[in-house]
């Protein structure tokens, strides 16, 4: 039970520097920059990432980031945490590399062990486990038990990557081994007394028994949680540790225990609400499992109130995160281009262009998130769903920002040499990157777009795509329907899918088949609903023409919405593309 977010949370706790490092910030400067990481800290520690990152950004303008120094590695960690607890895993692995880089480059080996440790976390929660416990046993290679140098952050210590490592056999389904680190994790908190690793390692152990189906040792481990949590006052341990005892006393069929176990965990939640979302959500799906074993509706309906509740309420919150996340970035670039501008003033007209050409790019990208987030909010009933939508809209944003970055350097390079045919090459990538970017962005606002659910809408948009298109090619268009459509409701899965295959369908006519006629004909008979796009052009050459990837994600769209789709043009009368599919 116990997760590899609850080490991360103690990983960067208030920063306590020494003496001022030789060749770093004037005194006056480090005294801001040590107030603003502490500033940080206080609000990741309560969940409020987006204040956090107000602070950050205050040390962007202090720092050089792309300096190595234990400033640039302490910020990229903590820009990383942020990125970890918004669901940003993509942009949080490349800072976490990064740091790794700059404790490489400092040659520092406690550095590097938690830098370790963190990538480590980033494969752990995507479910990379063989990558995960590569980086845990590499971090384990630097790793040493404290005291450290005063200049340090308390950074991870052996129990913390010895815990994760623990967690990652766990999931590996390796109870032994995960007991075998578990135990370690718990000699190392004990040697340095710390109470909440101690906690934890007892949770870890508890977790790992209940895998071997050693109930006994379980319950005793999942106590001995209890105890020490309540000791060192970590109250998310001390609710865990109830979900344990409940699940354990749950196992040996005594439903008193099991229910008093819970009873303990909700009145803590109830004094203490704003314990950590992750942990409430563990505890109370751990009472939703017992009260469906027992068959308590009272209960069981009450529990998934409570936790429909937090969901929705940490949905809300995080997509305000991100949306004030995204915005800082903007600000952050903004800020290291205008301090590379004043550091070489000889050059500034060139600057700013590069400037200018990142903002444009970065500020579509923040004007399409506000207008994806308008649209999802009127979803709640799919937050899980949009949950993933938003996750892969940043994973494909920060992939698309890196590119764009990348050329805006190779632009400065090409204009400090004069080479303008490569310069306007590279702008016209820029250019491509953030016209791609924004209209796949377009799609996926159209598709959650709860004002667009009809098929009339649907068949709007398919024939504006079809003729804007056509007429590019100057082909002529007949495109027919079924009157008042409006009706017709779709769900948001059929509707995206069905414009996808109209879509790849409409493009593979255009641009393969030669051909001087599109049609397309919409039809619908009681819940049935018929799509048919026929050209009169050549055809497939052949039969392994018809096996290419656009036409493989077509059948594959076909089967996510349980519809039968049929393609025929081998022959030499054109290709018909039939798509049958029944209206839910």
């Amino acid at each position: 039970m116990r997760k590899a977010l609850l080490v991360f949370l103690i990983l960067l706790p208030c920063i306590v520097f020494g003496q001022r490092v030789k060749n770093q910030q004037p005194d006056a400067d480090q005294k801001f920059i040590l107030d603003a990481f502490t500033k940080a800290d206080e609000y990741m520690n309560t969940d409020h990432y987006d204040s956090a990152q107000v602070w950050l950004n205050k040390i962007y303008l202090k720092v050089s980031y792309r300096k190595p120094s234990l400033f640039s590695y302490f910020l990229t960690t903590r820009q990383a945490e942020v990125y970890y607890y918004n669901n940003l895993h993509e942009l949080g692995m490349q800072e976490a590399l990064k740091a790794e880089n700059i404790a490489r480059v400092l040659k520092d080996s406690i550095l590097i062990a938690d830098a370790c440790n963190f990538i480590g976390l980033f494969y752990l929660n995507g479910q990379k486990l063989t990558a995960a416990e590569k980086y845990f046993k590499q971090g384990l290679k630097y790793t040493i038990q404290p005291p450290y140098k005063k200049e340090y952050i308390e950074l991870s210590k052996p129990h913390h990557i010895y815990g994760n490592l623990a967690e990652t056999f766990e999931k590996m389904k390796e109870p032994d081994s995960a007991i075998y680190y578990c135990r370690i994790s718990l000699k190392k908190a004990t040697e340095i007394n710390s109470l909440r690793g101690i906690a934890t390692g007892n949770l870890n152990l508890g977790s790992a028994f209940i895998l071997k189906h050693e109930i006994d040792s379980a319950y005793k481990y999942f106590e001995q949680t209890r105890i020490k949590a309540i000791k060192s006052e970590d109250f998310d341990v001390e609710l865990t540790s109830y979900s344990g005892l409940a699940d354990c006393a749950s196992d040996r069929l005594d439903k008193i225990t099991a229910f008093a176990q819970l009873d303990k965990g909700f009145a803590l939640l109830s004094k203490y609400p704003q314990l950590n979302d992750f942990y409430g959500a563990m505890f109370l799906e751990t009472a939703i499992k017992i009260y469906r074993r027992y068959d308590v509706k009272p209960l069981l309906i009450k529990t998934l109130d409570l936790k429909s509740s937090i969901q929705t309420a940490t949905y809300n919150r995080n997509n305000t995160q991100i949306q004030t996340l995204l915005l800082m970035g903007l600000k952050n670039e903004k800020t290291i281009f205008n301090l590379e501008i004043e550091e070489s003033r000889n050059k500034q007209s060139l600057a700013n262009t590069r400037m200018y050409v990142l903002l444009l790019a970065l500020l579509t990208v923040v004007v399409a998130f506000v207008a994806y987030r308008y649209y999802a909010l009127q979803r709640l009933r799919l937050a899980n769903l949009r949950t993933k939508i938003s996750q892969d809209l940043h994973d494909e944003v920060g992939a698309t920002l890196s590119g764009i970055a990348m050329y805006s350097y190779i632009t400065k390079s090409q204009l400090e040499g004069g080479d303008k045919q490569s310069v306007n090459q590279s702008l016209d990538i820029i250019k491509d990157n953030a016209s791609e970017m924004v209209a796949k962005l377009n799609d996926i606002v159209w598709a959650v777009n709860p004002l667009e659910d009809n098929l009339f809408a649907l068949t709007q948009r398919l024939k504006e795509f079809a003729l804007q298109i056509a007429t590019a090619k100057n082909l002529r268009l007949e495109f027919t329907a079924n009157p008042n459509l409006e009706s017709v409701k779709l769900s948001m899965e059929q509707r995206k899918n069905i414009y996808l295959i109209c879509k790849e369908a409409i493009n593979n006519a255009v641009k393969y088949s030669e051909a001087s006629l599109l049609k397309i004909e919409v039809t619908v008979a009681q819940k049935d609903l018929s799509v048919l796009i026929a050209d009169n052009g050549i055809g497939f050459q052949s039969a392994s023409a018809s096996k290419g990837n656009g036409l493989i994600n077509m059948a594959s769209r076909a089967k996510e919405i349980n519809a039968e789709l049929k393609i025929d043009g081998l022959g030499e009368a054109g290709t018909t593309v039939t798509l049958f599919c029944k209206i839910t």
